[in-house]
């Protein structure tokens, strides 16, 4: 995006973006903690970009913000994006706003930073089961 406005891809440089993105994840005795905002309701879900005037890692789902459904899209969206179970993410601040905190549990910032910082290139997560009904939860 030109003119400096609204979210943008992380910057295209030698390390593919993590150092802008790093600013999105923190570690903590749990895990790390992951900056996002949600757009729920999205034409496009599964789109992955990273807003560094928030600093905050951005995802669209389909999803509305109803009943919980766009967090529990945005979990189930993130859990097959780091290759971990929902059951190793939980929202920990958020629940009724687009910015939101999730704790991944059993990473580290550095590989949460591996598996999310290639996908901003294209802006899209793998195609998976998030946003399809059925299935069991952890």
């Amino acid at each position: 995006m030109q003119g400096g406005k609204g979210p943008v891809d992380a910057q295209r440089s030698d390390d593919g973006g993590a150092n802008d993105a790093r600013a999105a994840v923190r570690g903590n005795e749990e895990g790390t903690l992951l900056y996002i905002d949600v757009q729920p309701g999205s034409s496009r879900p599964g789109r992955l970009s990273y807003d560094q005037w928030r600093k905050r890692f951005r995802l669209s789902v389909g999803a509305r913000a109803e009943d919980g459904r766009a967090n529990e899209e945005a979990i189930l969206r993130l859990g097959e994006l780091l290759e971990l179970a929902p059951g190793s993410l939980r929202l920990t601040s958020g629940r009724t706003d687009r910015q939101k905190t999730v704790l991944v549990t059993g990473m580290v910032p550095d590989q949460v930073l591996g598996k999310l910082v290639p996908h901003l290139k294209d802006g899209s997560l793998p195609a998976g089961r998030a946003g399809q009904k059925g299935g069991s939860g952890p």
